[in-house]
């Protein structure tokens, strides 16, 4: 999938940066999208896996084993090619395995879609690596002792010469994804509160059936 700016002058979104507040980062960049070699308008469905997946929230850690992006049946996942594209990707399903919690094992449920934004530069080169968020994530955690709903947006990147999503959303100050709703009869052992700021990390290969993504 090759990313291009259509606003050469649009300045870079740096992964770690401090988001700014509410609706500045709740926005995307237009950009010009191809996929399979043609940027001609249209969508694409996409699949994804990941290895480990880390979240959590102030004082407590969550983790993981690996997650994936199912392709059809529906929801699908998919990609849209063309000019002038702000809604570069929208997710429509993602499964966590091997998940634990406070209190052990647990499952993780998602709403989609979640929709992927670039904000950062891009070129017309093959290497460039994008920053980024994806916005309306909704997942609900739970086991017999935890039951919590995150949403928000998190920050991330796609690097094009690897064809890889790197979600990385640190947390703390500025950050978008919250903890939504807790069930007051399992609240993670008193750990998780509502408001507290959610952190959320993975790197997903991105692949699609129309063929190999090219950069270039």
């Amino acid at each position: 999938m090759k990313i291009k700016n259509a606003a050469i002058g649009t300045a870079a979104l740096a992964l770690g940066a401090v988001a700014v507040a509410g609706p500045a980062l709740a926005t995307g960049s237009a950009y010009q999208v191809s996929v399979g070699g043609s940027s001609a308008s249209g969508t694409h469905n996409i699949t994804a896996t990941a290895g480990s997946i880390s979240f959590g929230v102030p004082g407590t850690s969550m983790s993981c084993s690996s997650a994936n992006v199912p392709g059809a049946p529906a929801p699908v996942t998919t990609v849209t090619s063309g000019a002038s594209v702000t809604d570069i990707a929208s997710i429509g399903q993602v499964n966590f395995v091997g998940c634990t919690i406070p209190g052990g094992a647990a499952t993780v449920t998602t709403t989609g879609p979640w929709t992927l934004h670039g904000t950062g530069a891009a070129t017309s080169g093959s290497s460039d690596v994008v920053a980024g968020h994806i916005e309306g994530i909704s997942a609900r955690v739970f086991n017999a002792a935890c039951d919590f709903t995150v949403t928000g947006t998190a920050r991330g990147s796609f690097d094009e010469a690897t064809q890889k999503l790197a979600v990385s959303e640190p947390g703390g100050t500025g950050g978008q994804l919250v903890v939504a709703s807790v069930n007051p009869a399992k609240p993670c052992l008193s750990k998780v509160k509502t408001g507290m700021i959610a952190s959320f990390g993975g790197t997903f290969t991105l692949v699609s059936p129309d063929g190999t993504i090219l950069v270039g």
